[in-house]
């Protein structure tokens, strides 16, 4: 049985791992991604914090997944794209499910902070909160970072602090229902982000 990857994305500045820039006002809608984001079809994506086209939030399988778009199945775009969008990957689909464990892969050479956020309701991931019983830092083995629960305030996530001496990186973690990586402090290089297991 071959493993299976479930990417992150990547970054090469102090953003999201996939980060959305657009969306279109279609049926089915048409997301708009940095390059890199190493999604493909079928893959399960959380989205929020779109404004006007808000049918473009919410929980949706990708198909038509090319390096810089892809289509959410079941959408129906009602406004022009605007806001701060957030994704995550949903984990729901056999062997990336809620509170299985999995490899996180991290390849690169980022000099920068690199938090690994977890969520166990859409809302929570919607607000970038930890509320909701269930979410914990996902990080298990070895220790790398600095684990944290989260809060009415923040998400429960691990922070590894990345050098380039430290770029192949691999470790195991416990699956929450959505997972996203977030470059949030950035000195160089780049980083990509994947679940494996």
């Amino acid at each position: 049985m071959s493993s299976k990857i479930l990417s992150l994305g990547s970054a090469g500045s102090a953003v999201q791992g996939i980060l959305i820039s657009g969306a279109t006002n279609a049926t089915p809608i048409v997301l708009t991604l940095a390059a890199g984001h190493g999604l493909k079809n079928g893959d399960r994506l959380a989205v929020a914090g779109i404004t006007g086209n808000t049918g473009a939030n919410g929980e949706f399988t990708l198909a038509n997944v090319t390096g810089t778009t892809a289509t959410l199945l079941g959408s129906a775009g009602n406004g022009t794209y605007g806001g701060t969008p957030r994704a995550a990957v949903i984990c729901d689909v056999t062997p990336h499910m809620k509170d299985h464990s999995a490899a996180l892969v991290l390849q690169g050479n980022l000099v920068g902070t690199l938090d690994i956020e977890s969520y166990a309701s859409y809302a929570d991931f919607a607000a970038g909160v930890n509320t909701s019983p269930g979410a914990i830092a996902p990080v298990v083995s070895p220790s790398i970072g600095t684990n944290s629960a989260g809060s009415g305030s923040a998400p429960a996530k691990t922070t590894i602090t990345a050098a380039a001496t430290n770029a192949a990186l691999c470790c195991e973690v416990k699956l929450a229902k959505y997972m996203r990586a977030v470059v949030t402090a950035y000195t160089s290089g780049t980083v990509i982000a994947a679940l494996e297991a």
